[in-house]
């Protein structure tokens, strides 16, 4: 029941409610009037799992959460199991408009069966969807009786929704040294692997750092989130949850988007500072153009990431020359790449070929990633996973990479930065490097 929805809404529920049988969910997606997704969230202020992603260049938000069903899994094949999780979901679904997005998070590493953070897979109650200022409400309860009435009754509420004003507290300065996960070990650990790299162990490897910022009064995730979306417009926003807290961030980097068979993904990798003046600015983007190093690490990102999508079929995927991405305090070398998606190929399939890609891993992948645990002090959980949404039958979805992000409990935050180490690569660069990433998430944190 995907076509346009008819007047008469209480007949259309109904109908989904004696079709469900009492078994399984219905869904319910419906246009009010315009609504902020992360105002509606904070409004809410439910507990996790929550899920929030926005572009505001691109005037997209969606905020999700009360989960119905779940899904947890870990390994190699998490992602082919979750898709099998999907299949079924899907199957048990009853919908009265577009069927409902599922919200995603995969952790850089797969774990196995005794050890390893989990990705999660979870159907919401409630999500709210604004695309240049048309916002749609998706609403889902399970099919027991009296479910359509429930469903209108949530429809008007948010139909009238009020926001509730919650200012944040004053913020805290932040702080000239923060403290370091495993203390001044990066350096070193960026020489050693460009010995390694000259060695022949691998071509390419990120390294990233972990820093810790304690304070007396609680971070507020939504507070925070605001601040990223209003001082980094062109970057991906987002809130997903983990056992140990929310993380919260604004991720430049998209590893898989599909929309009406058209598949969209990025090679992000080569970076330099902003300038402080126009001249600067524009000396410092001439130079990371024309970067041999920058450019040798892009160029194998782009290739890696081409050579997995047609791996699993995509077809026609191409990239364009590498053009700026110009952001508040960084700059990086961005490569679009587009492709078809085969009709016999599923979102979760190719995004599970393409994760992790050489920009928060290395390359080649099976050489580079089991190095980093022996190098970093710390666990990335979700930092440098995949974190996003699929529709429920598995015909669109977006996935980002989790980056310029800060794991937040109480009055504890853990912020996360990272570099793509190469042959060449020069520690104190590196460094250098991490701490202007940094700043994205640390100046936003209130």
């Amino acid at each position: 029941m995907d076509s346009v929805l008819p007047i008469d809404e209480a007949a259309q529920l109904s109908a989904a409610e004696q079709s469900a049988g009492g078994v399984g969910f219905v869904s319910y997606t419906f246009t009010t009037p315009e609504l902020d997704p992360l105002a509606v969230m904070e409004t809410l202020d439910e507990p996790a799992p929550r899920g929030y992603f926005e572009n505001p260049s691109r005037r997209r938000g969606h905020a999700a959460g009360a989960p119905l069903r779940q899904w947890s899994g870990r390994g190699e094949g998490r992602f082919l199991e979750a898709d099998r999780w999907l299949k079924e979901l899907n199957a048990c679904l009853v919908c009265v408009g577009p069927r409902p997005r599922i919200i995603a998070t995969f952790p850089f590493y797969p774990g196995n069966a005794e050890d390893g953070a989990y990705a999660k897979l979870f159907l919401p109650g409630w999500q709210v969807v604004n695309e240049d200022g048309r916002t749609d409400v998706t609403l889902c309860e399970p099919a027991t009786p009296g479910c359509a009435t429930r469903l209108a009754i949530r429809a008007e509420n948010f139909r009238k929704f009020t926001y509730r004003s919650n200012p944040p507290s004053p913020r805290a300065p932040v702080p000239t040294v923060l403290s370091e996960v495993g203390g001044a070990w990066f350096t070193s650990a960026v020489s050693r692997a460009t010995e390694l790299i000259k060695e022949g162990a691998f071509e390419k490897v990120v390294l990233s750092r972990a820093f810790d910022w304690r304070r007396a009064e609680p971070f507020s995730a939504y507070a925070t989130l605001h601040r990223l979306r209003r001082a980094n417009p062109q970057c991906h926003t987002f809130l997903v949850d983990e056992v140990d807290g929310a993380l919260v961030g604004a991720t430049p980097e998209t590893l898989l988007s599909l929309f009406d068979g058209s598949v969209r993904s990025e090679s992000v990798a080569g970076t330099t500072r902003r300038g402080d003046s126009a001249s600067e600015d524009a000396s410092l983007a001439e130079a990371l153009l024309t970067s041999e190093k920058d450019l040798r690490e892009h160029s194998a990102v782009t290739a890696s990431i081409l050579r997995r999508l047609r791996m699993v079929g995509v077809l026609a995927a191409t990239s364009r020359k590498a053009e700026l991405l110009r952001l508040g305090n960084v700059m990086h070398l961005r490569t679009p790449i587009e492709g078809t998606m085969p009709i016999d190929r599923r979102f979760l399939e190719v995004a599970g070929e393409l994760h992790p890609t050489p920009a928060v891993g290395g390359k080649p992948r099976v050489l580079a990633l089991p190095f980093i645990p022996g190098f970093e002090p710390h666990q990335r959980g979700l930092y440098t996973g995949a974190v996003g949404w699929i529709s429920s039958d598995g015909g669109s979805g977006k996935l980002f990479v989790a980056l310029r992000c800060a794991r937040l409990k109480g009055s504890e935050a853990r912020a996360f930065a990272g570099a793509g180490i190469v042959a060449g690569s020069d520690p104190g660069a590196e460094t250098a490097e991490t701490e202007m990433k940094l700043r994205t998430v640390l100046e936003a944190l209130t």
